[in-house]
């Protein structure tokens, strides 16, 4: 599928994005969260049209139809440089105000993410709509069922990412209504949601895919959504939901563990040599430069110019004092690029991320879903119950992979901070850190207690406002019915 995915995104109606870009300043009047198909109510595509839609939709999620800066990159901004993983690396300024927390609704990551990820909801709303109403009868139901399946978890997906980085933000949940000028407003300016809404419409979605979706390890591709995929997003939902429900992640986590197992070798996850293997469960698919290349590892390794995403004093520390060398080597290389900041101040030793390792190929795929994640978060919710063993067995299954020894805390709380020790020197640079951080509701005590290279404290001052981004300025000037979170 995904040699196809490039050409495919309007086949079956042209898609006016509004404001994707800024080269149309017409379009920039209109608010940039949804997508116009200009193909008629009444039409009823093929089943060849259906196949394209859906192709669409899975290359504006990973990354071909919108960018990889939002999918790929941004997701790693967001989790590990917005935590305790980076710093923001390179010079640009949206970056290094993300890692400061001194960003505001002008910045142009947090305004790109936005805009890219409802441009993302816009195509699959539109598919959705018109692989439902097609009748060709080349479309068995049970195709057309997995279709609305896949783009079903795909929207919720993203509206998961969006209401973890935005708190309250707009549901749509169809196309824009091009009936006359009044409904073209009415259908576009959709005030924002509470939270607890944003995450029902994100569970109905999920339990709609759940039931249609294709069965673990049946498609020859990992990228391709199977239940696999749904139940460990409804696991990773009822964990940040405003009020967990552990019993749901345990069930959930349940119905996906047994269908994976861990790769033998760490290094194989990020070795190229092992794509589409037992340990994921939702993986982007990238075959290099000549087809479908991902270049995000050129954000990170090179010399040249300072790359982005600086690994941080602390996680060196974290991994050195977990005596991890197996996920240290795999994750952070020291390099003489002849760069120097105030963290790293030793040209002869500055850190870069090595995860993905193939700047000049593009061949690295990118893990939205992998077990280990899973697993420590089954591992979580057993000692939300109080089964510290079970909890321990889990942790430990990760830790012998990597040679490192087991843990056996003696109570609730010690557990808890190894497990979320363990996440992020599984997880690093995978765009998990920040997200685990506010959900178990670290995320102010650990960003206010960083400190530097030398032990003097780096005064980020976080509060809890920033908890969440302040909604795009672009956003508020374009829907009237929008409001800024509190704080910004």
């Amino acid at each position: 599928m995904k040699n196809k995915m490039k050409y495919m995104l309007a086949s079956a109606g042209a898609f006016v994005l509004f404001g994707m870009t800024s080269c149309n300043k017409l379009l920039d009047k209109m608010p940039q969260t949804q997508v116009v198909t200009q193909t008629g109510k009444s039409a009823s595509v093929t089943a060849n049209d259906a196949e394209n839609l859906i192709a669409g939709v899975y290359d504006a999620e990973t990354g071909y139809a919108y960018g990889l800066e939002s999918n790929v990159l941004d997701k790693i901004t967001n989790g590990d440089v917005r935590a305790d993983n980076c710093y923001a690396g390179g010079d640009n300024p949206d970056n290094i105000s993300i890692d400061l927390f001194t960003d505001n609704a002008l910045n142009g990551n947090i305004a790109r993410d936005w805009r890219d990820s409802y441009g993302i909801i816009g195509v699959i709303n539109s598919a959705i709509q018109q692989i439902s109403g097609s009748t060709d009868p080349a479309l068995t139901s049970a195709r057309k069922n997995q279709m609305l399946g896949e783009a079903s978890f795909m929207r919720a997906y993203t509206y998961f990412y969006l209401v973890r980085l935005y708190g309250r933000v707009p549901i749509m949940l169809k196309p824009v209504d091009q009936t006359n000028s009044e409904s073209l407003i009415s259908s576009t300016l959709v005030p924002q949601s509470s939270t607890d809404t944003v995450y029902h419409a994100i569970l109905n979605d999920l339990w709609y895919a759940r039931q249609n979706v294709q069965n673990d390890n049946v498609p020859s591709t990992k990228e391709i959504i199977t239940k696999g995929a749904v139940n460990s997003v409804l696991a990773k939902v009822y964990a940040a939901m405003p009020t967990p429900n552990w019993d749901s992640v345990a069930y959930y986590c349940d119905q996906v563990i047994p269908n994976y197992s861990l790769v033998p070798d760490y290094t194989w996850l990020w070795d190229n040599n092992h794509k589409n293997n037992s340990e994921a469960i939702w993986e982007f698919n990238y075959i290099g430069y000549s087809k479908v290349g991902n270049w995000i590892p050129s954000q990170f390794i090179g010399a040249g110019w300072k790359k982005f995403e600086t690994p941080t004093n602390d996680l060196v520390n974290a991994f050195q004092a977990a005596g991890d060398n197996i996920r240290f080597n795999a994750s952070i290389a020291f390099v003489n690029y002849g760069w120097a900041d105030p963290y790293w101040k030793d040209v002869n030793h500055y850190p870069i991320v090595v995860k993905y390792n193939d700047p000049n190929s593009g061949t690295n795929d990118f893990y939205a879903l992998r077990l280990a994640d899973i697993l420590l978060l089954r591992a979580e919710a057993y000692n939300q119950a109080g089964d510290l063993a079970n909890a321990a067995n889990l942790v430990n299954q990760v830790r012998a992979r990597v040679q490192l020894p087991p843990v056996s805390p003696n109570s609730k709380d010690a557990m808890e901070a190894a497990i979320l020790n363990e996440r992020r020197l599984e997880l690093a640079f995978e765009g998990k850190r920040w997200f685990d951080l506010v959900r178990t509701g670290n995320a102010v005590s650990v960003m206010n207690a960083q400190k530097d290279g030398n032990g003097n404290n780096l005064n980020y001052n976080v509060q809890p406002y920033m908890l969440v981004y302040p909604i795009p300025q672009t956003q508020l000037d374009l829907n009237p019915l929008l409001t800024q979170n509190q704080g910004y």
